[in-house]
């Protein structure tokens, strides 16, 4: 019985005893010397009352006063990680009839990614040296080192 397509079942070719078979993943793992280095994990220092804190200064885009959250930036995250409180900065919260700052910075409608991961830092650094000078920087909270 004919099928009637264009196409042709594909041959089974046989290969010869005599060709090289390929490594089995023991094999591959047989050869490696040792085992890599495990990577020290960073663990971020979490802190309410130094994100409390940011969330009192005016928003870094608008700049209003009052609707503030402790945005933490976008990079070094992960699944399950989360960056340092110490790097965040304020950003505005949606309030009734007005789209915050906040949820559109996270969406990235109002800076490309790479202009975010440029002014990201900036913020974070500016922000540590505000809640500083006004002398309000934790006891508790290690102080951030930015060498």
């Amino acid at each position: 019985m004919s099928r009637g397509t264009g196409f042709k079942r594909p041959e089974f070719v046989r290969t010869p005893p005599s060709a090289p078979r390929p490594a089995t993943r023991r094999a591959v793992l047989a050869n490696c010397a040792a085992a890599a280095p495990a990577i020290e994990k960073v663990v971020p220092v979490e802190h309410e009352g130094y994100r409390r804190l940011v969330a009192l200064l005016p928003c870094k885009i608008c700049g209003i006063d009052g609707h503030s959250q402790a945005a933490h930036p976008n990079t070094d995250k992960g699944t399950g990680t989360k960056t340092d409180d110490r790097l965040c900065f304020p950003l505005c919260c949606d309030r009734p009839g007005v789209r915050g700052c906040h949820p559109q910075f996270d969406q990235h409608a109002l800076l490309s990614k790479a202009a975010r991961r440029a002014i990201e830092p900036a913020w974070g650094a500016d922000t540590r040296r505000q809640i500083a000078a006004m002398g309000l920087w934790p006891k508790s909270l290690p102080i951030w080192s930015d060498a």
